[in-house]
Parts: structure tokens; sequence; C-alpha cells
């Protein structure tokens, strides 16, 4: 029988070999309002992009409330707050997960917007160290605003922006998109609809907020799709195993499956000096 998957791996290779080497995709998760299951999206989105052939890694962000860790149930010797400190290397750090996907921990005690000007540059010269290894690097940032975590979602290659269906979630998302574009410039941005009961309500969420980003910010969100709301979802989380392995039949898996394939038909990455780590690099190491 036919692999239905061997087109898209195909497509990741192309895609690949457009790019070319050390030409990681930098793609921000941010969401504005905590509770929206950023964290639980980006791990599943990960493991079933991974089965499509993309080497990912994920960086967990928020320094301050690790989540990675605790949904894999695993515990990664070191963290993030190791390498931004200079105790270890980025490379040395990632821990291997189900797939090959690879994670670096949060693990710290401080939030990222009380690091200094030389943790951030250390951060920015590990990435920039690691970055000729992956496909996608997926940074996971922590809930809430500030002047450091808008400025890094802007300087990457695209923003992952998940929110919910709820008036709360959509305002804060129209809120950290609006902050990220007054830092200086705004990546790619595609949206993502989480718990959402109906593709309905899901559609009726992300035209409300394209709506008023385009009429207010003068900016064209994408829509990258929906995960409708499924009790597979916390049964995962309490065995602390990714939907997508302990069912992979459920709903939640088969609306992730789609996002990844949203992910991958698009058109390959075109070099932009204003994102991606380069520009990082620009802006923390000059």
């Amino acid at each position: 029988m036919p692999d239905q998957a061997e087109p898209l791996r195909q497509l990741v290779k192309a895609s690949t070999r457009d790019r070319g080497a050390g030409a990681a995709r930098l793609v921000a998760v941010a969401s504005g309002k905590g509770g929206v299951g950023k964290s639980n999206i980006v791990l599943n989105l990960a493991l079933a992009l991974a089965d499509y052939g993309n080497s990912i890694a994920i960086i967990d962000g928020d320094l301050g409330f690790s989540n990675l860790d605790i949904l894999l149930g695993l515990c990664p010797k070191y963290g993030l707050q190791d390498v931004m400190d200079n105790r270890i290397e980025l490379a040395d750090a990632l821990t291997e997960g189900p797939r090959g996907i690879s994670f670096v921990s949060g693990g710290g005690e401080t939030l990222l917007e009380n690091q200094s000007d030389w943790q951030l540059r250390r951060l920015v010269e590990q990435l920039a160290e690691i970055s000729g290894q992956f496909d996608r690097i997926f940074i996971d940032f922590g809930a809430g605003f500030g002047r450091h975590t808008a400025e890094l979602i802007g300087l990457c290659d695209e923003l992952l922006l998940v929110t919910t269906p709820e008036p709360t979630a959509l305002a804060d998302a129209y809120t950290l998109l609006k902050l990220v574009l007054q830092s200086g410039g705004t990546p790619r941005t595609r949206l993502l609809v989480n718990r959402t009961d109906s593709v309905t309500a899901g559609m009726d969420a992300s035209r409300k907020l394209q709506f008023v980003v385009r009429q207010f910010l003068r900016l064209d969100m994408e829509l990258l799709g929906y995960l409708l709301e499924d009790a597979a979802v916390q049964r995962a989380v309490a065995k602390q195993h990714p939907f997508v392995l302990s069912e992979p039949h459920s709903l939640a898996t088969r609306c992730v499956v789609q996002i990844a394939k949203n992910a991958l038909c698009d058109q390959p990455l075109q070099p932009n000096v204003r994102h991606g780590i380069g520009a990082l690099l620009r802006r923390f190491t000059t």
C-alpha cells in the first residue's frame, strides 16, 4: 500500500535544498495570554512535522515556567538558563525526544525580560551555532508582553500566534501583535485557533482577529488551522505523553496533522535580511 505521506516528505527535502544549509526556519510561538495550550500545540506539531521528515528543535523560552519537559515526562539535566549563563553550550543542552525531535527546557528562575543584553547575545550566538542542524527551530515564548519578547519575536522568520475563541484571548493576541509591530517589524504571521468547539466557531474567531489586525495594524495574517476541543488532549497531559503518540487516531491528532500539512505545503522560505538568525546576530552582536 503506498505511503500517503511520501509526497510531503519529498516536498520537505526539496524545500531544504532550496533554502540551503544553515538556514533553519526560526519560528516564534506566542499567545499573549496564558492557558491557551501553546506549549502543548508546539510539541505535538513538532512531532507531526518530524513524521514528515522535518528536523525540529524546540527552545522553551518560558524561563520561569518550563512546560515541555513536563509534557514529555522527561527530566533534562540542563535548561536554557544554563546556556544563557554560559555554563553549557546550547548543543549540549539539547535533549532528544520522540521521533527524533530535540528540545531545550526553560529551567530557569527569572523571566526572559530580566535577562541582560550579554545573556541575550549569548542565546543568539548559540542559536546560530545549531541552526544548520535543523529545518525548523521553534521558540516557545512565555505568555505576557515586554520589550525583549516583542523584539525577539519581531526578528524571527515567522510568528505562530496561538489563541482560543475567547474574547480575552483574542484581545491579548492582538495586543501582542501590536507590540511586536511597534518593536520594529513583524515577521510572517500565521494564526492557529485552539480549543474551538467547531470549525464554524474557529472560522468566526479567526475572521474577527484577522479583520481587526488588517484594519488597525495594516497586516495580513494567514490562518494556519484550528484545533478542535478534544478530551484526548487532557488525557495525554495527565499521562505526560503527547497526544499524537498516545492517541494517534483522535480528533486532536487529526487536526494537528492537517496543520502540519498546511505548514509544509507553503512556499519555501526566501532569504530576508530583516528576519531570521542573521537579523538576530546583527541586532545583538554588533
